[in-house]
């Protein structure tokens, strides 16, 4: 994408309005966004590396050690995979675990200024006497209270959506890693079937007898006798090929093994993002009715001040008649 801030400036100039700043600097910023930064470079950084080693990862060649040729361009053993997979679902698992820490965080944030919040209005007035000495108004919040509270839910609902995002990002380079994983066991199992398929193709093919040594032909059944050296080979080789088949399974288990463990964590980020884009719409909600309740909360302040409410009354009663009772019994 094309920058437009050069133009944008001068349009801004143009109708007397400041420019923006050039710069971002995110060493200024609050302790939240630098944390959410580094979280989303680390992101970044595992999805480019995902994509880097994509080819060399679900590549089946046989892996040559020839100079020359770069770390992405050069086909990954069976172990280097395994490695690979291991380090990607160790990286992901932490990177969840630090957005995980991040909105614990900023709940407990929430928290605090709400207690905090509270604090003040009880420290106001005379407490809950006060309040109901005033027939229920102070119970309602103050225009600042309630400017207080929209600024908040407003922050709150900017750091959502950053914690969002970064859930969002994790999930796709997840999704990727999974994809990877699941490629590559296709292609191990068709790298098999296509190996035992040409191992059924060669049974059928006759071999010559070796040379120096008799076959027995049956001239009844025309089936061919093999002597003790060829029975032997054809024993090694198949058990050659069963041992093969075996390690082939072997490494077919660990992958289904892995695609499973991937396919969990990939199921909680995936919950993680609905549960926040859930309390992002909530408090999209609740923004939408903080003017509405500042308006309603302002009007029902100002009926109760101007009414006597009976509150009010009692209270005046009693402490005309308590002041009656002090001075009849300083006088007499």
């Amino acid at each position: 994408m094309a920058n437009i801030t050069p133009e944008f400036n001068i349009c801004l100039k143009q109708h007397g309005q400041q420019v923006l700043r050039h710069e971002y600097d995110v060493e200024k910023a609050n302790s939240f966004i630098q944390e959410a930064y580094s979280i989303n470079a680390r992101i970044s950084e595992l999805t480019r590396e995902l994509r880097s080693m994509r080819s060399a990862y679900l590549s089946t060649a046989t892996p040559s050690r020839r100079p020359g040729r770069s770390q992405q361009q050069q086909p990954l053993t069976d172990k280097e995979k395994d490695e690979f997979d291991a380090q990607s679902k160790s990286l992901i698992r932490q990177l969840n675990a630090a957005v995980t820490q991040l909105k614990q965080a900023e709940d407990l944030r929430r928290e605090a200024g709400q207690q905090i919040a509270l604090q003040k209005r009880n420290k106001t007035g005379f407490k809950a006497l006060g309040r109901w000495a005033a027939g229920g108004a102070i119970t309602a919040k103050s225009p600042e209270e309630e400017d207080e509270e929209a600024a908040q839910r407003q922050l709150g609902a900017h750091r959502d959506s950053v914690i969002f995002f970064l859930q969002t990002k994790l999930e796709q380079a997840g999704r990727m890693q999974s994809q990877m994983m699941e490629m590559r066991l296709a292609r191990q199992l068709e790298k098999s079937k296509s190996m035992l398929d040409r191992s059924k193709d060669g049974r059928h093919i006759y071999a010559p007898p070796l040379q120096g040594q008799g076959n027995i032909i049956s001239e009844e059944s025309g089936t061919v006798e093999l002597s003790r050296e060829q029975q032997q080979a054809f024993e090694e080789e198949n058990s050659a090929m069963l041992k093969h088949y075996n390690s082939q399974l072997n490494q077919i288990s660990a992958a289904e093994k892995s695609i499973m463990e991937i396919s969990e964590l990939q199921s909680t980020l995936v919950s993680n993002i609905e549960l926040q884009a859930e309390h992002i719409d909530q408090l999209v909600q609740d923004s939408f009715y903080t003017s509405e309740n500042l308006g309603k909360g302002n009007r029902e302040l100002k009926r109760a001040s101007e009414r006597r409410s009976a509150a009010q009354t009692m209270f005046y009663i009693t402490a005309g008649l308590c002041g009656f009772l002090i001075v009849w019994d300083l006088v007499f």
